[in-house]
């Protein structure tokens, strides 16, 4: 067999096996690494270099890390394509000198905010990264360059063994345990490092990611929606004491369709 031949073919395979190590490690190995595309402060052109890596990389990947990446890159093209805000959602705004535009405000059924005395702000589409400029811009119309400090929150579930299960409305700014003690904290049934997120019925963080100090629910990537799953130490979840959580989505869900549909 000729060695030259040999030679390219095991050269090839090494970089090939290299190709797949540096993407693992890239991509998997860090939990916070790829969790890039939830990061909520990213930009557009954040996500689009985002949206681009990650399909590159799905040439060489296969079983559990190509499912991983796929989940992923239909997260950031969802994010590209309908934006962050939904109806229901709360943003925090704070304008200097204008108490009357200082306080939570909810996103409408169509997407828009209503401030007093203000049009319609439109943020269908918009990320969190770009809704400062659309806010003030709104504001603009009706105030002499507005000073805006912008706090979007987040709609989450905490369930499980937590003293009041439920839906929170809490900040990008505050950390897992300021979360769990909206919800009264743990039970002393809690596995308090078993904590999970979970993300469309998968689990997204666990364990040692939720615990690591002074990272704030934006570091971790927690998008609304997501819910905190504190199992009990034997490791089983309280389904028929959380059932009416997921009831009262459904109905939450029902009351905007029908609030679209009129």
């Amino acid at each position: 067999m000729n060695s030259g031949g040999t030679s390219t073919v095991k050269n090839k395979r090494y970089l090939r096996l290299l190709t797949i190590w540096f993407v693992a490690t890239s991509v998997c190995a860090s939990p916070l690494a790829a969790q890039y595309s939830g990061r909520r402060d990213a930009s557009r052109a954040d996500l689009e270099i985002r949206r681009d890596s990650l399909a590159a990389r799905m040439v060489d990947m296969s079983g559990d890390e190509l499912r991983e990446i796929e989940r992923e890159l239909a997260a950031v093209e969802q994010r590209l394509r309908l934006g962050d805000y939904r109806p229901g959602d709360v943003v925090g705004l704070k304008v200097r000198g204008q108490p009357q535009w200082t306080g939570s405000f909810t996103v409408q059924p169509d997407q828009t905010m209503m401030l007093p005395g203000v049009p319609p702000i439109d943020l269908e589409g918009a990320l969190y990264s770009e809704a400062p400029a659309i806010i003030q811009a709104g504001l603009a119309t009706v105030l002499r360059d507005p000073q805006v400090e912008i706090d979007s929150r987040l709609r989450v579930a905490v369930v499980g063994e937590v003293k009041e299960p439920g839906y929170y409305d809490v900040s990008g700014s505050m950390l897992v345990s300021d979360v769990l003690m909206l919800a009264g904290g743990p039970t002393a049934d809690a596995a308090n490092e078993k904590l999970r997120v979970r993300r469309l019925g998968e689990t997204y963080l666990s364990g040692p990611e939720l615990s690591a100090p002074g990272l704030t629910l934006d570091d971790l990537g927690v998008l609304p929606g997501d819910s905190f799953d504190m199992p009990n130490k034997e490791g089983k979840y309280l389904l028929i004491r959380n059932i009416a959580l997921g009831l009262g989505a459904v109905a939450s869900a029902l009351a905007i369709i029908a609030l679209i549909g009129n």
